[in-house]
């Protein structure tokens, strides 16, 4: 391929599509077009790193998703090659099923996919996606309560649960509920397999092409997926220190017919804030007014320091327009995918027949475990030592960042997440290559706007490196915002 080939692939730093999606796309289409033949042996990673101006990392995994789309092969020893295989020898043509697919993915946002890659890396130190802290992780506990439930129950393995949700969770999720002043009966609660499948259940039933929905800006990038892969158009509103701007919210409602509005309203994820008492009342009011459910998102309220936060939506609401989802898996661990959804009881109904044609019902065996450690008392004592840990990484870095005004964070009253500010003239999404040679990730606050907004913001996940790594990792980062070109 010739100097002047690669003249023609444009990256845009800015854009939401990663850089290595850009490339391998860009790539595809040159086979397309006839302009890279088959069997021709693409430049060493180095070589590409250096053509394209991007880290070493981009071009891998550019590399790797051409190969697991069958657009290239390596060859140990010898290279990269566009694939020739026979069908492809005697028509000169790369043979694609993109044309027959009814569900696209040209213009999903692929940083999800990304930021969970960048947490596999144990070569990096991992900001970009939440795990727990080693010191406290539950891990060798509920190994515990899943050996000893096979040792009594060893059928347990081959009966199905109910799609709803294994039911003795459900009614003891009942009563840890009320600690938050949730009152709910077992009919009202579904376990669904993380959050992230309850927002999908939640879009798939009230969602169609074309429909609204409001949510915070910047906010949850998985949350946005789940609207736009419905067809929904997604109405943005920023939000200051007590949360969603409620005057800006109703002029959207008098404005558009919006299904639902989605929040997350204690500890947000990026920015940390936490929705004010009066303000959450007056969202309430609006959506009584104007008739329009509320989704909220609550993964993180027993992830405080000092006072506990405020109670949740659904903890105020009368008159039953908020839908509550409550993860397991940001107080245990990520992988562990248990999460609770709260609702009327028609549209558990409704949200049971959609998941039961999914995945029939979530893993059995977790939800048994996680009843265990939730009757137990396990984890309100597990939540107790995640707060100690995660204080103590805050009070470091509030130390370290006091020697960095490059790097400017907010101090969040709870969560997981530190929304940091950069100089105006660093974009964050480039500084995130470099900072990747370096051995440090992070997520570009530019990937969790849909308007542009964050663009010098990085989102920390500080929750997981170990103290010694904390400092390593903001080193690593002033370094990079040093070197920005």
């Amino acid at each position: 391929m010739s100097a002047t080939h690669w003249d023609q692939i444009v990256l845009d730093a800015v854009e939401k599509e990663p850089l290595y999606k850009q490339i391998s796309r860009q790539i595809e289409q040159m086979v397309h077009e006839g302009k890279l033949k088959p069997g021709t042996r693409l430049p060493s990673e180095r070589r590409m790193a250096e053509l394209l101006k991007v880290s070493r990392m981009t071009i891998t995994l550019a590399n790797e998703d051409m190969k697991a789309r069958g657009i290239v092969r390596s060859q140990q020893g010898s290279g990269t090659y566009i694939m020739r295989g026979p069908q492809m020898e005697r028509t000169e043509q790369v043979v694609t099923w993109h044309a027959d697919f009814a569900y696209q993915t040209g213009n999903v946002n692929h940083a999800m996919e990304e930021i969970m890659r960048f947490g596999r890396d144990p070569r990096l130190i991992n900001f970009a996606g939440v795990g727990t802290a080693p010191e406290v992780h539950p891990g060798i506990e509920l190994s515990q309560y899943f050996a000893e439930h096979l040792r009594k129950n060893p059928i347990l393995l081959q009966l199905p649960a109910p799609t709803q949700g294994y039911e003795p969770l459900r009614i003891d999720a009942c009563k840890w509920l009320e600690e938050s002043g949730i009152h709910a009966d077992p009919k009202e609660i579904m376990i669904v397999s993380g959050a992230m499948q309850g927002l999908d259940l939640i879009s798939r039933l009230f969602l169609a092409p074309g429909d609204y929905v409001i949510m915070e800006d910047p906010g949850f990038l998985a949350a946005s997926d789940a609207f736009t892969a419905t067809g929904a158009k997604i109405l943005r509103i920023t939000l200051d220190q007590e949360g969603i701007r409620i005057d800006n919210l109703e002029n959207l409602l008098m404005q558009f017919p919006v299904k639902f509005i989605y929040v997350n309203p204690t500890f947000h994820n990026p920015t940390g804030v936490t929705m004010s008492l009066k303000r959450r009342k007056d969202l309430l009011v609006l959506a009584k007014k104007y008739r329009v459910p509320i989704v909220e998102d609550d993964p993180f309220s027993l992830i405080y320091f000092g006072k506990k936060p405020v109670p949740p939506l659904k903890a105020l609401d009368q008159d039953n327009y908020v839908i509550h989802l409550q993860s397991f898996s940001k107080y245990l661990f990520p992988s562990l995918r248990v999460a609770l959804l709260v609702a009327p009881e028609g549209i558990i109904s409704n949200l049971s027949t959609i998941k039961q044609r999914i995945d029939l019902h979530s893993n059995n065996l977790t939800q048994i475990a996680v009843h265990a450690y939730l009757t137990e008392g396990r984890l309100s004592v597990h939540a107790a030592r995640l707060r100690q840990a995660y204080s103590a990484r805050l009070s470091l870095i509030r130390e370290i960042v006091k020697d960095m005004p490059e790097i400017r964070c907010s101090m969040p009253e709870g969560g997981v997440f530190l929304w940091c500010r950069i100089p105006s003239q660093v974009r964050a999404e480039r500084l995130l290559q470099t900072a990747l040679r370096k051995g440090v990730s992070f997520v570009p606050g530019n990937w969790m706007s849909g308007v542009g907004l964050g663009e010098n913001y990085l989102r920390l996940a500080y929750t997981q490196p170990s103290l010694d790594l904390l400092k390593t990792g903001f080193e690593m980062i002033r370094e990079a915002i040093s070197e920005y070109q």
